[in-house]
């Protein structure tokens, strides 16, 4: 049964972004190493950056007493992206990965990285909701940078207990081609929550520069992230722009 080109891309654009939302890539979890801490730390990065940029956003705006309603639109693509993503990870891992290293590691505990899990997702849940209006005020905006704010600061935290989590006492714990395994079954969960490929995948994309752009990247079709993302869906996600590092 033959598959036309279209669609083979279109499976390429959906596993690329599969594996994006979660810990680490396939080209990163190819040989013996830190491959899980690195690829951890490259989705960290993603989630880190909007949260500093949206509030700097949020600052500006309220320092000038107006809403900058050219970029607002932008802003709020930028912002929901932002949500799904944060959501799209974490699910992989409450889901997926804790529950494997569990498996894995008797007797682990993992419960407060998951208690942080569930403190979060109220927060990015309002922050998502107050960003969706029509007319922002100045006032909306100020709930908005103090749930930044809020999250900002137990994400820090989290990110950070993760992160020496994973290297020092789970990652040891996995071969290389267990952590293919378990990419396979992340990038296939994160099939699911991937939309719109137009936005997310320049989110993902657009956080990251230098060597992290790519390190994150280096499993990509080559005219999916040098044409496609860049070019022929710009015009879909161009309103980002002023918040991205494109």
């Amino acid at each position: 049964m033959k598959i036309s080109r279209r669609k083979m891309l279109s499976q390429s654009v959906y596993l690329t972004i599969g594996s994006l939302f979660l810990p680490f890539s396939t080209s990163i979890a190819s040989g013996k190493g830190k491959h899980l801490s690195k690829g951890l730390d490259l989705i960290h990065k993603v989630l880190s950056r909007p949260l500093d940029v949206g509030l700097s956003h949020i600052d500006k705006c309220l320092s000038l007493n107006k809403i900058d309603i050219q970029n607002h639109d932008g802003f709020k693509d930028y912002i929901n992206s932002l949500v799904t993503v944060f959501f799209g990870h974490h699910h992989g891992e409450d889901e997926i990965l804790f529950p494997t290293f569990e498996d894995k590691i008797k007797n682990s505990d993992l419960s407060k990285l998951k208690k942080q899990h569930k403190e979060l997702h109220p927060l990015t849940e309002q922050i998502k909701n107050r960003i969706n209006v029509k007319n922002p005020t100045l006032g909306e905006y100020r709930e908005i940078r103090s749930l930044l704010k809020e999250t900002k600061n137990l994400w820090v935290k989290h990110r950070n207990e993760e992160e020496e989590t994973v290297e020092l006492n789970l990652e040891p714990t996995l071969s290389s081609k267990e952590q293919l395994e378990l990419n396979e079954k992340l990038s296939k969960h994160g099939q699911s929550i991937s939309e719109p490929a137009t936005l997310i995948l320049p989110f993902l994309i657009y956080n990251l520069e230098g060597n992290d752009r790519h390190e994150f990247t280096s499993d990509m079709p080559w005219i999916l992230k040098n044409f496609i993302v860049p070019t022929i869906w710009k015009s879909k996600w161009e309103k980002m722009k002023p918040f991205l590092l494109a």
